[in-house]
């Protein structure tokens, strides 16, 4: 759990039920997946606290940053830094990075199962930046997910 109820999935995999690991091990690894999280992915123990650690600005300044993009108005972009400040980018600038979602604990399983396993996400496409109007997500309610295509289409 980090700052602003965000999630960090690090790339570090426990192959066995290993319980001397430590935090500052886990994070000496690149961080895989950040996105905030609904509190009660933690409080309801879903998640598994393995103990606490106080973040320097120097951790705090290696978190990636997050978007936003105005679905009336694609070329405006913002993106928001865990300081706090932000600014305004092109899409292809916000390629990468993560929208403005707030996961429950049951999607973030879902992402990362399908991460593992080599599967594209529906919520994680459905939430990237759209770069045209003619991505079949832009201002269409018609729009469906073809699991065979691994992409979204417009009906």
């Amino acid at each position: 759990m980090l700052p602003g109820f965000h999630i960090g999935l690090y790339d570090y995999i426990v192959r066995s039920n290993k319980s001397n690991f430590s935090i500052e091990e886990i994070i000496t690894k690149p961080i895989n997946l950040y996105v905030r999280i609904y509190k009660d992915a933690v409080t309801r123990g879903v998640f598994e606290i393995i103990g606490f650690k106080e973040l320097s600005q120097e951790d705090i300044d290696l978190m990636p940053p997050h978007f936003s993009q105005d679905l009336m108005n694609l070329k405006d972009c913002v993106i928001y830094y865990e300081d706090g400040s932000e600014k305004k980018v092109s899409p292809k600038e916000c390629i990468g990075l993560e929208g403005p979602v707030i996961w429950d604990a049951e999607g973030l399983i879902d992402r990362i199962k399908d991460r593992y396993f080599g599967k594209k996400n529906f919520y994680e496409e459905f939430y990237k930046v759209i770069l045209s109007e003619k991505d079949p997500r832009y201002n269409n309610p018609d729009v469906r997910w073809s699991k065979k295509e691994g992409r979204f289409l417009a009906k």
